[in-house]
C-alpha cells in the first residue's frame, strides 16, 4: 500500500469536514472560536486585533444548547436489563455474566460508568450529528483484563469508511482511523470485514507525512472472533435524511447564531473603544489629559467634538434578537429569566414540549446505540446479547420549569377549586420532598384534607399508585395454551381458529396507486 492511499479520504469526509470543525469550535468557544470568526483584517493594526480578540467575550451559546439537552435526555434514568444467552440462544444465569457489571461499572477502562459515556456519546452527537463508537476485548499480551471496553471516537479522525448491504442492511466493510499524530507521521488504524470462513481483521500503521518516501511501517495487527463483523458502528443523535452514513447536528442553526452573536460583539467593542470624544486645539494650547484638568484658552481655540454612538444600541438590540428567536426554536426560553424577558405559561410550557420531543428522539437512538454496544461484546465473550435497554422519557415529571408553568396556568384557570387546589400541593410536594419519603408526605397532606370527596378520592389515587403490580406478569405452569402438531398458529381452518395467534381475516386493498394524490388532497382513504 502506498502512502497516498493510506492518508485518501472519504468523499464525504471532505464535504463535511469544514462544517464539523465550525461545530467544533462553536462549542469549545473561547480564543479558538474567536480566532477562527474575526479573522485579521489586512489593514487592521495587530495589537487591536489582538486586543479585541483577548477583551471580547464569545457567549457559550452552543455548549449550552448541548449540554441543557444531554441534562434533560439523561435526568430521568436509564433501565438495562442485562441477559445474555448462549451462542444458542440458552439464557445465561446473571451470576455467571460479572463481566458485564464491571462493564457498567467501568466502561471505558478510564474509571467511566455506561451512564457517563453514554454522555460522551451524547454530548458528541449533539455537536457533530453522529460519532463513531467501538468495542474491544484487550489482548493477551497488554494484560487481558477479561472482558471488552468500549471507546466513542470523534467523527473528524475517522478518514474513510465503506459499508456493503447485506440483506437490506449496512454492513461496515472497512473503516479507517487516525489514532494520532505527530510533526513527522500520521498514526492509522484500519479495519477490514471478513467471511464466512476468514475472520475481521484490524492493521495499525505509521505513515510518514512526507508523501514521496511512502515511509509506512506496520506497527501491529490482529483479528476478531470468527463470524464477528467489525466491531463499530455509528451512533446518531439525529439522522440525516439524505444519507445512512451521517447525521444532522443539534447546533447547525445555534454555531450560525454564535458566529453572527460574536461578530455583533466586535463591532460594539471597537465602536466603543473609538468613542471617546475628540479634542480639537490650536497650536500651542495645552490639553491635560487628566480628568478635571484646568484648560486656559479664549473661546474657540479649544473645540470638543462628540462621537455618536447609536450603533452599539442598535447591536446590542439586535444581540438579543438573536438570542430570543434561538431560544425559541430550541426550547431553552425558560430557562434563562432575565429582568427583560417575559413568558406566559403557555409560552414556557410549549417551548419545552419543544425540547421534550428532541431529547425522545434521542433517547430511542441513544437505545440503539446502547444495545449494539452489548451486543458486540457479549460476541467477544462468546455469548449473545438478549437483553434491553431503555431510556426514560418522562421528562415534564423531572422538569421543575415545565411543571411550575403547568401549576401556575392551572391555577389562573381554575382559581378556587379544592380538586384543583390539591393536586397542586401535592405536585409541589412531589417536587420538594426526598424521593423515597413521597409517598409518606402525601398520605401527611391527605390526613389535612378536610373536604371528605376530595380526600376520599386522593386516598383512593394514592392506594392504586402503591399497589398497582401486585399481580404476576407470566401465567401459571399448565395455563399456557398447546398449539397441535401439524397446525399453524394464527390460520383458519374450516372456519374455526387454531392456536394462540392473531386470525388473518381479509379486508381488501387499501388504495391503489392511482388514487394516492386523491387520498392526500382530500384526507380521506378511497379504499375501505
Amino acid at each position: 500500500m502506498k502512502a497516498k492511499d493510506l492518508i485518501k479520504k472519504n468523499p464525504v469526509y471532505i464535504a463535511t469536514l469544514e462544517q464539523m470543525i465550525a461545530y467544533q469550535y462553536a462549542y469549545l468557544g473561547g480564543y479558538v472560536f474567536k480566532s477562527y470568526v474575526r479573522k485579521k483584517r489586512p489593514s487592521e493594526d495587530s495589537n487591536l486585533y489582538l486586543d479585541l480578540i483577548q477583551n471580547t467575550v464569545a457567549q457559550p451559546i452552543c455548549r449550552y444548547i448541548v449540554d441543557t439537552i444531554n441534562d434533560v435526555l439523561f435526568e430521568p434514568g436509564i433501565k438495562r436489563e442485562m441477559n445474555f444467552a448462549t451462542p444458542t440462544g440458552t439464557y445465561i444465569d446473571p451470576k455467571n455474566c460479572e463481566w458485564a457489571q464491571l462493564m457498567l461499572l467501568d466502561a471505558d477502562l478510564q474509571n467511566r460508568s455506561m451512564d457517563g459515556f453514554m454522555e460522551q456519546v451524547g454530548q458528541l452527537t449533539s455537536i457533530y450529528g453522529h460519532c463513531w463508537v467501538f468495542v474491544d476485548m484487550p489482548p493477551v499480551e497488554e494484560g487481558n483484563l477479561g472482558r471488552p471496553y468500549v471507546v466513542a471516537v470523534n467523527p473528524i479522525t475517522v478518514w474513510d469508511w465503506e459499508f456493503e448491504f447485506f440483506g437490506g442492511k449496512p454492513l461496515l466493510k472497512y473503516v479507517k482511523i487516525l489514532e494520532s499524530e505527530t510533526e513527522t507521521d500520521y498514526y492509522i488504524k484500519c479495519y477490514h470485514l471478513g467471511t464466512e470462513t476468514e475472520p475481521s481483521t484490524w492493521v495499525n500503521y505509521r505513515c510518514g507525512k512526507n508523501l514521496e518516501k511512502d515511509d509506512i511501517e506496520v506497527l501491529g495487527s490482529g483479528t476478531y472472533p470468527l463470524g464477528m463483523a467489525i466491531p463499530g458502528f455509528i451512533a446518531f443523535g439525529r439522522r440525516d435524511p439524505r444519507r445512512y452514513d451521517i447525521g444532522i447536528s443539534d447546533i447547525d442553526s445555534a454555531s450560525d447564531a454564535m458566529r453572527e452573536y460574536y461578530k455583533l460583539e466586535g463591532e460594539a467593542y471597537t465602536a466603543i473603544q473609538f468613542a471617546h470624544t475628540i479634542i480639537r486645539a490650536e497650536k500651542g494650547i495645552s490639553i491635560p489629559v487628566h480628568a478635571g484638568s484646568i484648560v486656559r484658552a479664549t473661546q474657540g481655540q479649544v473645540e470638543s467634538i462628540s462621537v455618536d454612538t447609536g450603533d452599539v444600541d442598535k447591536i446590542i438590540a439586535k444581540q438579543q434578537d438573536v438570542l430570543q428567536s434561538l431560544e425559541g426554536l430550541t426550547g431553552l426560553g425558560g430557562l434563562r429569566n432575565t429582568k427583560n424577558q417575559i413568558a406566559s405559561g403557555v409560552a414556557i410550557i410549549e417551548e419545552r414540549k419543544q425540547l421534550h420531543r428532541l431529547a425522545k428522539t434521542k433517547a430511542r437512538l441513544m437505545e440503539v446505540t446502547e444495545e449494539m454496544i452489548f451486543t458486540f461484546a457479549a460476541r467477544f465473550m462468546n455469548m449473545r446479547w438478549a437483553g434491553e435497554v431503555h431510556y426514560n422519557t418522562d421528562y415534564e415529571a423531572h422538569d421543575t420549569n415545565y411543571r411550575l408553568a403547568l401549576i401556575e396556568k392551572a391555577k389562573s384557570l381554575v382559581p378556587e377549586n379544592p380538586i384543583i387546589d390539591s393536586l397542586i400541593t401535592k405536585e409541589i410536594i412531589t417536587m420538594l420532598a426526598p424521593a423515597e419519603r413521597i409517598p409518606e408526605y402525601e398520605q401527611a397532606y391527605i390526613d389535612t384534607i378536610t373536604e371528605p370527596d376530595v380526600k376520599t378520592l386522593m386516598t383512593d389515587t394514592n392506594l392504586e399508585v402503591l399497589t398497582r403490580d401486585l399481580v404476576p406478569q407470566t401465567p401459571p405452569p399448565g395455563e399456557v395454551d398447546v398449539v397441535p402438531e401439524g397446525t399453524l398458529p394464527g390460520y383458519q381452518e374450516d372456519g374455526e381458529n387454531v392456536g394462540v395467534g392473531t386470525p388473518i381475516t381479509p379486508t381488501g386493498a387499501s388504495y391503489y396507486t392511482n388514487q394516492a394524490i386523491a387520498v392526500q388532497l382530500t384526507g380521506m382513504n378511497t379504499g375501505r
